[in-house]
């Protein structure tokens, strides 16, 4: 490993620290921080990919999961972008697709990466979806994205959600299952190391997704439980 490698694998520790937490508890310093490099970014958005191409071929695959949700005419929205993987391979399936992010150097990255002419990324202020009008898309979905925000803060963008979304509009959203084994491994972790840091993975069940779709008005509510996954889907 290269003086580089070990720098930045030092910042990484420090970063996921219960000290740093104390000190920067602040969504969009944690993720411009997580994109300080190309590789840090990629980890950040996915832990476990082995290397670049792997990263962007598990874009593909969930792209090939999203496409059945819209046509040519659809007007997308996906909620924590990243560095734009899954618009790399959704954007030629619908009219526009549009990324937020809070990461400015997420953003940044997501430009360079995705040259489609439908493409648009945004950075939001990490609380809402307040750059958007009302009614504005086809289909919205999110994904490993509300997991790591406090909850009444992930209840707020799926209000949002909601707003944005065009009358018979429709929403894919993913949320770690609590009662899974390795989301609870990981509340076990974070209780034992006293790490309460802002971007940690919260566990959902799913009588909490239940009530929260349903108190925003949804309606054709479907939960799938997928290992460690939840997915709620659902119109408006």
């Amino acid at each position: 490993m290269g003086v580089k490698e070990k720098i930045i694998n030092f910042g990484y520790k420090v970063l996921n620290s219960r000290y740093f937490s104390r000190l920067f508890s602040s969504y969009r310093v944690t993720w411009e921080l997580a994109g300080l490099t190309k590789s840090t970014a990629r980890d950040a958005v996915l832990r476990g990919v082995k290397n670049e191409e792997e990263f962007w071929l598990s874009g593909k695959e969930v792209a090939e999961r999203l496409k059945e949700f819209i046509n040519e005419n659809s007007i997308v929205l996906d909620v924590g972008c990243g560095m734009g993987r899954v618009e790399k391979w959704l954007a030629s399936y619908c009219k526009e697709i549009h990324g937020v992010d809070v990461s400015g150097r997420m953003i940044s990255f997501a430009r360079k990466n995705i040259k489609a002419e439908n493409a648009f990324f945004h950075r939001n202020n990490g609380r809402d979806l307040s750059i958007f009008p009302d009614n504005k898309f086809d289909f919205v979905f999110s994904l490993l994205t509300l997991q790591h925000l406090e909850k009444e803060d992930a209840y707020i963008y799926i209000k949002e959600i909601y707003r944005v979304l065009k009358p018979g509009g429709r929403a894919y959203l993913q949320f770690p299952n609590f009662l899974s084994d390795e989301v609870f491994k990981w509340f076990v972790d974070y209780a034992e190391r006293g790490s309460r840091h802002i971007a940690r993975v919260r566990g959902y069940t799913v009588p909490e997704v239940e009530k929260m779709m349903n108190s925003i008005g949804s309606k054709d509510l479907e939960i799938k439980v997928e290992g460690d996954d939840i997915i709620a889907i659902w119109k408006k």
